[in-house]
């Protein structure tokens, strides 16, 4: 009984959290997800200054209230039915800022000291034809389609007949239920997902150009 709970006490304290990396990890999920950039640092000073001048548990908490941000975002625009639209209801500016918190691809945009502009000249919003703005809101598209497969409730016709009456769920236009935001933002396997995926897009343009 003893080694029981000793067993089922170590698979809690490791199960997937913000709170369980080890530092390199929290490190790279830092630099992954922009965190240094509003210091302007270059980028191969980022990493030392992130180590040498900032504190673990600061670390921590921005990731996760960046991954709350994300996730609560990501509900908020499944509900209103912009991966129906394509996110064609969103403004360019809109746009812009939900691929930035995502880590998404911005084309020729850049973002710095928290002002997004275009790094050159053409057509479009700040200066950018219309085509790099297609390719955010398809980006942003894809993004939330895989979201809104995570987030749904699997066996909503169940739900429906059976859930308890203290349970809110969210209706989007096509009918599906998500779950609640409070129990997607405290999802802690759903945190790391969300924080990870700008590195796995990274290491799949590079293994891409590459091949």
């Amino acid at each position: 009984q003893q080694h029981h709970n000793a067993t089922t006490t170590t698979s809690f304290q490791r199960s997937p959290s913000i709170q369980n990396l080890q530092t390199t990890h929290l490190h790279s999920l830092a630099l992954s997800n922009n965190l240094a950039s509003p210091i302007y640092l270059p980028s191969t000073i980022a990493p030392l200054f992130l180590q040498t001048f900032v504190s673990k548990m600061y670390l921590r908490r921005k990731l996760i209230t960046l991954a709350e941000d994300i996730l609560m975002d990501d509900a908020a625009l499944i509900e209103e039915g912009q991966l129906e639209c394509h996110c064609h209801r969103m403004t360019e500016e809109e746009v812009l800022d939900a691929c930035w918190l995502r880590g998404l691809p911005l084309g020729r945009f850049v973002k710095v000291g928290g002002i997004i502009a275009a790094d050159r000249g053409g057509g479009g919003v700040n200066g950018v034809d219309d085509s790099q703005v297609a390719m955010m809101r398809n980006a942003l598209t894809n993004h939330l389609q895989m979201m809104k497969t995570i987030m749904t409730i699997q066996d909503s016709s169940s739900l429906v007949h059976h859930r308890p009456s203290s349970f809110v769920g969210m209706e989007t236009t096509t009918g599906c239920l998500l779950r609640p935001k409070g129990d997607l933002v405290r999802d802690t396997t759903l945190q790391l997902l969300i924080l990870h995926l700008p590195a796995v897009r990274y290491s799949m343009m590079m293994h891409s150009k590459k091949s």
